[in-house]
C-alpha cells in the first residue's frame, strides 16, 4: 500500500505543503525541517507522484515524438533512439504520428501537446508556415531530424555527401549509366532529404563526367512499394541502365523485387544500392551507405533535454555515413 504525502506531514509535524516544498529542495524551507521531512520521508518509504511532482514544477517531464509514420525503419529507429534517451533521463515520450504522403496528410495543431510536453522532436518531416507558428505557439525547445526546417536546429546527415559516396562506389566499378529513385522530382524545397540525394546524385554524375538525363531519375514515394513502381518505369524507359541508386534502403528493397521479377540478377546483370542501413538489408544482400538513425534520434532527444535545462542547441548536428558493400552491386557487365 502506498503511502501519501499526508501521513508524511504527520510524522515530520508539518503541512503537506511544506512536504512538498522540502522534497522538491526549494530553499524557502529551513535546513533542519528539511532534513526532518526527508528522514520522516524515507522511514515510511515515501514515493511522490509523478504527476504531483509535475503539477507541482510546472514541468511534464514529457517530450513529444512527431513523425509521419512509425511503421518505416527510420522513422521507428530514430524514435526508439529518442525514447531510450529520454526514459534514461527519466522522461517519457508522447507520440504524435501524421500520415505523410502515402495518406491524407493532416496538419500539425499544438493544442495535441500543448501543456502535455517540455520539448518537441520532429522525425523527417517539413512544416509550413501555419505548422511553424503553431509549433512555436507550445513555447518549447524543438529539433527538427532528416529535414532541415529554417529556425530550428537539425539533426541529420549530409544527404549531397551520402548520394556522392554512393554513385562513386558504382562509378568504381565501371557503371556509367546509373539511375537514380528517389522522392517526387518536382520536390523544391531544400529542406527534403530526397532533394538533397538527388542533388548529389547529379553532381556526383557530372563530377564523374557522366550525364545525369533526366529520363534516368525515377520519382518515388519512399516505401518498397514506391521503388518497385519507380524501377519499372525507370527499366522501361531506360533498358541500358547498370545501376541504380535508390535514396533510401526500403526504396532499394522495391527495386531490387522489380529486377528479380524481370530475371535480372541484381549485382551481376543491374547493381543497386541504397541509402540507410536497413536491419534487413544484410539478409538482401543489399549494398548501402548506412547512416546511423538511432544516434540521430538519441542526440536529438539529448539536446532537447539540454535545451529545457537551459543549454544551448547548435544549429546543426551531422553525423558521418559509411558505404557498406554486399552482393547487390558488382561490376559493369
Amino acid at each position: 500500500m502506498s503511502v501519501s504525502i499526508e501521513e508524511v506531514a504527520k510524522a515530520a509535524g508539518v503541512s503537506t505543503a511544506t512536504v512538498s516544498r522540502a522534497l522538491r529542495g526549494l530553499p524557502s524551507v529551513a535546513p533542519t525541517t528539511a532534513a526532518a521531512v526527508q528522514a520522516a520521508a524515507n522511514a515510511l518509504g515515501y514515493v511522490p507522484s509523478p504527476s504531483a511532482a509535475a503539477l507541482a514544477s510546472g514541468r511534464t517531464r514529457s517530450v513529444g515524438l512527431v513523425a509521419p509514420a512509425i511503421s518505416r525503419w527510420f522513422f521507428a529507429t530514430a524514435l526508439e533512439g529518442a525514447e531510450h534517451a529520454l526514459r534514461e533521463a527519466d522522461f517519457d515520450a508522447l507520440l504524435y504520428s501524421l500520415p505523410d504522403a502515402a495518406t491524407p496528410r493532416k496538419t500539425f495543431e499544438a493544442e495535441v501537446l500543448a501543456r502535455r510536453v517540455d520539448a518537441v522532436v520532429v522525425a523527417s518531416m517539413f512544416f509550413s508556415d501555419a505548422e511553424v507558428e503553431q509549433l512555436r505557439s507550445l513555447d518549447v525547445p524543438a529539433v527538427f531530424i532528416s529535414v532541415r526546417q529554417p529556425g530550428f536546429p537539425h539533426v541529420g546527415i549530409d544527404d549531397e555527401a551520402a548520394a556522392a559516396l554512393a554513385v562513386a562506389h558504382l562509378v568504381g566499378l565501371g557503371h556509367t549509366v546509373i539511375g537514380h529513385v528517389s522522392g517526387s522530382a518536382t520536390d523544391r524545397n531544400p529542406a527534403a532529404p530526397t532533394m538533397r540525394r538527388r542533388s548529389g546524385w547529379r553532381q556526383a554524375m557530372l563530377d564523374s563526367g557522366l550525364a545525369p538525363d533526366d529520363d534516368l531519375d525515377s520519382p518515388a514515394d519512399m516505401t518498397a512499394v514506391g521503388g518497385h513502381r519507380a524501377a519499372n518505369a525507370l527499366l522501361d524507359r531506360r533498358p541500358d541502365v547498370t545501376a541504380i541508386f535508390a535514396a533510401s534502403d526500403e526504396t532499394a528493397m522495391g527495386v531490387l523485387l522489380a529486377l528479380r521479377q524481370r530475371g535480372i540478377e541484381p549485382g551481376r546483370e543491374v547493381s543497386v544500392i541504397g541509402l540507410d542501413g536497413h536491419n534487413l538489408g544484410d539478409i538482401m544482400g543489399l549494398t548501402t551507405v548506412s547512416q546511423p538513425a538511432y544516434r540521430q534520434g538519441a542526440e536529438a532527444a539529448r539536446l532537447v533535454l539540454a535545451a529545457t535545462a537551459g543549454q544551448p542547441m547548435p544549429g546543426q548536428t551531422l553525423f558521418e555515413t559509411e558505404l557498406v558493400p554486399r552482393t547487390s552491386t558488382g561490376p559493369r557487365p
